[in-house]
Parts: structure tokens; sequence; C-alpha cells
């Protein structure tokens, strides 16, 4: 069996693939909190906005690189980048 953390957060993923990183981390909110309030995005949560937001997989793929690189995953886990193919 193998153990894949399904971290972060889709809000997460968003806040990389709009390259606000630095910025939210700077602040003490919820990364959903961060969407709506900083990027303006009201339905953050619903499912019918990620699947549009996502609808280019290379932007989904770009922010799940981009938090890999930011991530302290623990050794011996698995995190959403290693599901993706080469």
């Amino acid at each position: 069996m193998i153990n894949v953390i399904t971290a972060p957060e889709i809000e997460m993923l968003i806040i990389h693939a709009e390259n606000k990183y630095e910025e939210y981390k700077k602040t003490k909110i919820k990364p959903s909190d961060y969407c709506k309030i900083n990027l303006r995005i009201s339905n953050v949560k619903s499912y019918e906005f990620i699947r549009e937001y996502f609808s280019d997989i290379q932007v989904l793929i770009g922010a799940i690189q981009k938090y890999k690189k930011r991530a302290s995953i623990p050794k011996g886990e698995y995190s959403l980048y290693d599901l993706l193919k080469d």
C-alpha cells in the first residue's frame, strides 16, 4: 500500500496558479478566505468553478509543480505531484 497525501486544499493550488503564494504567505488567513478576499473568487469552493478554472490541465499541473517545490512532504510520503507521469 502507498499513502498519497492529497493536500493541499484546492484553494492553495489556485493561489499557486495565480502566482500569489508569496503574498498569501504574509497573511494569517485560510487559503479559501484569501481566494475570496484577495483574488475576489467568491465561489472558490464550487465544483463548477474549480472545473472551469482547471479546464486547461496545464494550469493544474503547473500549480501542483509549484506546490511541490514549496511543500514540506515527509520522507516516504507521496503527494499529487508524484501521481503525475513524466
